[in-house]
């Protein structure tokens, strides 16, 4: 893909979370329980799943976390998604509500744009560049 259309992507991406979010102003929920999803990804290892989510990775993620998911994005940087270790519902919920600092918004919340699929999609393929210390199922505490 064209740099000025992954910029017109990203645009419209952050648009259309914008419209969801009613303008990064809070708001927003979850669209599913913490307690619903799963504690593993049940895509994980699905050939088709990683490639959609290796998809949705690249034009919805790579901007903030860069194309190798390690963090060195377009828009400065992103979490090393490389060597996360929270578990998959923390991926979930993360995604889906974004990351508020209190003082910015970190991440944008995707709840309202991606679907479950989508984000279950994403972290298949994020699974596949796991490095040592990556934990992908439940934590541990």
């Amino acid at each position: 893909m064209k740099l000025i259309d992954r910029g017109i992507a990203l645009a419209m991406a952050v648009a259309v979370v914008m419209a969801v979010n009613g303008g990064g102003s809070g708001g927003g929920s979850v669209a599913r329980a913490e307690s619903e999803v799963p504690a593993t990804n049940p895509l994980s290892g699905d050939a088709k799943a990683i490639a959609e989510g290796r998809s949705w990775f690249r034009n919805v993620c790579g901007v903030c976390h860069g194309g190798r998911a390690d963090g060195a994005g377009d828009r400065g940087h992103g979490a090393d998604l490389r060597v996360f270790n929270k578990g998959f519902r923390k991926f979930v919920e993360t995604v889906k509500n974004g990351k508020d600092t209190g003082l910015t918004m970190t991440m944008p919340r995707w709840g309202g744009v991606l679907k479950d699929e989508q984000i279950y999609q994403i972290g298949a393929y994020l699974e596949t560049l796991a490095i040592e210390g990556a934990k992908w199922g439940e934590p541990t505490k």
